[in-house]
């Protein structure tokens, strides 16, 4: 399914963290689900102390701004100016200094009765940062990103499961994504009241959407169409690889030299999505002709992924691999359901019918255990004996 277990095409690269290290607990200072100036009202925050009635109209911090007069960026602190960044192609470092200078308040969390909603899910950012591996940080950074978007100033003792009913309507492209999207919310709250920042989840009456599955399997004459209308070497390499080893798109996408044994014929990642599971390394088992193209992937581009777009030698992201398989789904409106991870899925079937052993198939798909196998395939081992003779038949001409 196209949306399932990302956002919307055009999300994943349209905002930075800005800041990764910060230490005060604020959601604007950390950077990440605060964005716009309007998102929080910082007087009420514990960084600056509160002001009587007669100086509320002080400017309060929003974002920095550039001085042309002194080619400087800029920001206010109650009534001060403060110099950031000299340049004005420094807007970045004006930013981190901003950043920097609201974390060097107090870091004391705000009473429960100014608590906003952004502060929540910073704080869960800043926990996950640490404690995800960085795709699962970046997963839950996009949904509650959004969320903030639309009820960032809110506070925690205003929020409603309504609220999240709204927000899920606001993206009538959202399928699959539905469920994602309540989930990265309703854990990020969860952890919130696990850790003593709320006394009681207002989100916990939320459900779940149910869990829906891919089931596209590409047939080996679909899969050779698509390779037929992809123009440039580079994604082709991309896909082939995907096809080759049944790896998740962001394993093909962050591959690099470094986790390359040739010798062994395999790729080894020891940060990976299962690792705090497993405790082990995620590896990937290269066939021949797999082994042959790291080889020559790894000649051209000894540091840094292997796998690159087309223009400027660029990595691929999780968006521009979603935005090319939406162009092949043009150019293909008869493959319905193409995705990058149909061919995840294919993998996977086509070793069940082969007959390769369900811990196996595990292994090589990177789960932690055969219960995802026999979930997500359970539909097919009832028919491995069936379709194992029938292809049997097909070999031998009848």
């Amino acid at each position: 399914m196209e949306t399932s277990a990302c956002l919307a095409e055009g999300r994943e690269s349209g905002r930075e963290c800005l800041s990764s290290t910060l230490g005060a607990y604020n959601g604007i200072a950390r950077g990440r689900c605060l964005d716009r100036e309007s998102q929080v009202n910082l007087l009420a925050h514990p960084l600056f102390p509160q002001q009587s009635q007669e100086v509320r109209s002080v400017r309060t911090p929003s974002k920095p701004w550039y001085r042309a007069s002194k080619d400087a960026w800029y920001v206010e602190v109650n009534g001060r100016q403060v110099r950031l960044a000299k340049g004005r192609d420094n807007e970045k470092a004006a930013r981190d200094a901003f950043y920097k200078l609201m974390a060097s308040g107090s870091g004391k969390l705000p009473e429960a009765d100014t608590l906003r909603v952004a502060t929540v899910c910073d704080l869960f950012l800043d926990h996950s940062q640490k404690h995800h591996v960085p795709d699962t940080f970046r997963w839950y950074k996009d949904y509650l990103q959004d969320f903030c978007d639309l009820y960032g100033t809110l506070l925690v003792q205003d929020l409603k499961p309504l609220h999240v009913s709204r927000w899920l309507d606001s993206h009538p492209g959202w399928k699959g994504a539905r469920r994602c999207a309540v989930i990265a919310v309703k854990r990020a709250f969860n952890w919130g009241e696990g850790e003593g920042l709320l006394v009681s989840n207002p989100l916990r009456k939320v459900k779940k959407p149910p869990q829906t599955f891919r089931e596209r399997v590409l047939s080996r004459e679909e899969r050779q169409e698509v390779m037929a209308a992809i123009r440039d070497q580079a994604f082709r390499d991309f896909v082939f690889a995907m096809q080759e080893t049944g790896c998740r798109p962001s394993e093909v996408a962050r591959v690099t030299a470094a986790h390359v044994n040739l010798e062994l014929g395999v790729w080894v990642f020891a940060d990976h999505k299962t690792v705090k599971k497993t405790g082990k390394p995620r590896i990937v088992y290269l066939t021949p002709a797999m082994a042959e193209l790291t080889k020559r992937l790894m000649a051209k581009h000894p540091d840094g992924p292997l796998f690159r777009g087309p223009r400027g030698g660029k990595p691929f992201t999780r968006n521009g691999i979603r935005c090319r398989f939406r162009r092949l789904r043009q150019k293909l409106p008869h493959l319905k359901g193409l995705i990058a991870y149909a061919y995840r899925h294919s993998f996977a079937t086509d070793a069940l019918v082969s007959g390769v052993g369900i811990a196996q198939v595990a292994e090589l798909l990177g789960h932690t255990s055969t219960e995802m196998v026999m979930r997500h395939y359970s539909h097919i081992a009832g028919k491995i004996d069936h379709m194992r003779d029938a292809a049997m038949k097909a070999a031998s001409g009848g």
